[in-house]
């Protein structure tokens, strides 16, 4: 290659690359690094030092941010421990805590003393205490995972706190994060679905929104301020630093800051793993998810129970089912694919400028290329076995009668697992619902059958039991063979489950049609494990030098690491946005836009009553402007799943909104971040006061909040 061809492709490679690394609002950035990252906020209009964001000296807004269960984010807004997160952070716990009689989650709930405060039983928050960079320590260990657990172990002074070492960049980079995690927390306030959940799974990942999604708990900890079980004695946790709240409102703009535990990106994935994830595991999770969620929806729109039981787990599925299905519509819409494989050009010039380089990174592209092709029918198996097998919630519970299977085979002592497993039926059984999870088998059959090829079938579809089963009326033979097993197996059944553990027998359990379909999710799992472990092995490696290798190539940059459910911060502004059709999207709604959607019965749209009434009359009190209550804002901040809750703060650390999703040409930003699309939402925090003052009556809350005006 010529010289001035290299050059010109090295120029290349450089403004290519400034798409990923270069851009003011990408970045989850580690919150022990806000000092590198603390000039450019303060350009775009952050008034805060970096020892403000994150101190361990003294107290810092790191210590006002929490993770709500292994799944959220939230903010601690009082110095009472009361806390802000979103309704569908808490939806599982304000399920939990509903019944048909007193269903809050229908009717929304408002707390009136301290006293009326409802224990979220096993509901966590953790509060990051410090974290540390233990890099060295680690890579010069021999054994790295042990050493990883020696330096947690060490960090939890005999269990006073909790604490694990995340890895960063594939391995290369790691940081100790120790916690205190708090047991007690307590419902103190929700709106009802229809307002919490406004627009249903229409509007989800959608812009324009008009969603009030938040709901409000509580932190209880001993009289020493320690974390604690459940307890009468328990009192409402002081926190080292609160949020604030402004109602000064944003403008377009605006410095904005999100801080949270954002679940995971894959921003350093090459073309060929994101290739395989669009064209093949992405539309087999929608696939598969759309009929799970067909299922149930059948089963709770007919049932009221069944719809309260499955509520949460609707919810969740719902929202990954349309998460996948954004990014496989934003792949070919974007041509991000394009773009990447654009950059891999650049990077291979630059790769091939140097002896030394070409020798340590010049097979890497092509070895990704070989390793993805080869995988995807594996992969497909594995995303059926793991969402479409286990979608029956049978199938959980039957594999500890696997283990049991194996004892008996061995005649081994079974006495502590049949106990273990007698312990476990009570809780299997409690809300378990049969003729739903007959239905949820007879479609994981049906799919497990029609979408494999013959090498990867479930075994029991060559039995005799099921070849002999003809389509009828109504009922195919996936029906039939479903409501086999739901009538002869243990596994769905309390009672038969009980009378076996009393009596286990080999003969009986493999007689048994529901360990027969055990057995065949077995086989496959196991068809697949050792082809993907070695699939898994030589990927880390590969994608560990790839990082590497481009972090290397852009030395003037500091990269940040992908999220992995560690504290991180990013920053932006309040902004608007032009979509890819040219259509111009303001950076706030109001009020008047949720009467104009309002649908009377409507599950999605439906507007209770008093807040119809409220919003006709503009009854604001103190959070409107100009007779306009604005409803939600968009923003630049980079976030990801995990991010839901995390406070929308402004340039001065007062709390301005709660960020609960991203807009839907976003929805590749996981993969690629692009922003001249990428937009958080958050519901507006004057909306939520609004919401618990007027609408829900629970003034003492707003007593609690430190307001600036």
């Amino acid at each position: 290659m010529l010289k001035n061809q290299i050059l010109k492709i090295a120029l290349v490679s450089l403004l290519s690359f400034r798409s990923i690394f270069g851009f003011a609002d990408e970045g989850m950035w580690l919150p022990i690094y806000a000092d590198v990252i603390s000039g450019n906020m303060q350009k775009l209009g952050c008034k805060l030092k970096p020892e403000d964001i994150y101190n361990i000296n003294h107290s810092s807004l790191k210590d006002a941010i929490v993770q709500v269960g292994d799944f959220c984010s939230g903010e601690i807004v009082s110095d009472k421990g009361l806390l802000f997160t979103n309704h569908h952070c808490g939806f599982d716990a304000i399920a939990g805590l509903s019944t048909p009689e007193k269903n809050h989650l229908q009717d929304g709930f408002w707390a009136t003393t301290l006293n009326d405060e409802l224990p979220a039983q096993g509901l966590t928050v953790s509060i990051l205490v410090h974290m540390q960079d233990v890099t060295k320590r680690v890579n010069e260990s021999e054994d790295q995972e042990l050493e990883k657990a020696v330096i947690a172990g060490e960090a939890e002074e005999d269990g006073k706190f909790t604490a694990g070492v995340f890895s960063m960049f594939e391995g290369a980079e790691h940081y100790l994060m120790v916690y205190r995690v708090f047991r007690d927390i307590r419902l103190v306030g929700t709106p009802p679905e229809v307002v919490g959940k406004f627009g249903g799974d229409t509007d989800n990942w959608m812009w324009p929104r008009h969603t009030c999604d938040f709901s409000v708990f509580r932190i209880y900890a001993g009289k020493d301020n320690e974390p604690a079980d459940y307890s009468a004695d328990n009192v409402p946790y002081k926190p080292a630093h609160f949020l604030p709240v402004s109602l000064k409102g944003m403008k377009e703009g605006d410095f904005t800051m999100t801080f949270g535990y954002p679940g995971q990106t894959e921003r350093y994935l090459s073309s060929h793993a994101i290739e395989q994830n669009i064209n093949s595991n992405y539309p087999s999770y929608v696939k598969i998810l759309e009929a799970r969620l067909a299922v149930m929806k059948t089963e709770m729109d007919a049932d009221p129970k069944a719809s309260l039981a499955m509520a949460a787990d609707y919810a969740s599925l719902a929202n990954s089912w349309k998460y996948f299905k954004g990014v496989v519509e934003g792949a070919g819409s974007t041509g991000f694919i394009n773009t990447k494989q654009e950059q891999e050009k650049a990077f291979s010039a630059w790769v091939e400028q140097d002896e030394t380089r070409k020798k340590e990174y010049g097979n890497i592209l092509t070895e990704f290329d070989a390793l993805y092709e080869s995988t995807t029918e594996i992969k497909k198996l594995e995303n059926y076995v793991n969402v479409a097998a286990f979608a029956p919630a049978f199938t959980g519970y039957g594999f500890q009668f696997y283990s049991l299977r194996e004892l008996l085979s061995k005649k081994e002592d079974r006495a502590p697992l049949v106990e273990q497993i007698q312990a476990a039926t009570g809780e299997q059984f409690k809300e378990y619902l049969a003729a739903t999870d007959k239905k949820m088998l007879a479609m994981a059959l049906k799919l497990m059958h029609d979408d494999l090829p013959a090498t990867q079938q479930l075994k029991i579809f060559n039995s005799k039991t099921f070849l002999k089963l003809k389509d009828k009326p109504g009922k195919n033979v996936y029906d039939q063979y479903a409501e086999l097993i739901a009538t002869k197996s243990i596994f769905l059944s309390e009672k038969k489950a009980r009378a076996f553990l009393s009596k286990p027998s080999l003969k009986k359990l493999d007689a048994d049609e529901g360990m027969k379909y055990i057995l065949s999710v077995v086989e496959l799992y196991q068809m697949s494990n050792m082809e993907l472990y070695l699939f898994e092995m030589q990927n880390e490696s590969l994608q560990k030098n790839y990082i590497k290798a481009q972090r290397e190539m852009h030395p003037e940059k500091f990269f940040y690491p992908d999220a992995n459910s560690s504290m991180r911060l990013s920053y932006g502004q309040v902004k608007p946005y032009t979509t890819r059709d040219k259509e111009f999207k303001t950076f706030y709604t109001h009020h008047y836009q949720i009467l104009e959607k309002e649908k009377p019965g409507d599950p999605e749209f439906d507007v209770p009553k008093k807040l119809h009434d409220l919003l006709v009359a503009k009854d604001f009190g103190q959070y409107s402007k100009n007779d306009t209550l604005n409803i939600c804002l968009i923003s630049g901040n980079d976030i990801t799943g995990g991010n839901s809750g995390s406070p929308l703060i402004d340039g001065e650390g007062n709390l301005v909104g709660i960020a609960f999703d991203g807009n839907w040409e976003s929805m590749i930003s996981d993969l690629y971040y692009d922003p001249a699309y990428a937009r958080t939402i958050s519901v507006d925090i004057r909306y939520v006061l609004f919401m618990i003052d007027k609408f829900g009556g629970c003034k003492r809350l707003i007593d609690e909040l430190v307001i600036k005006s």
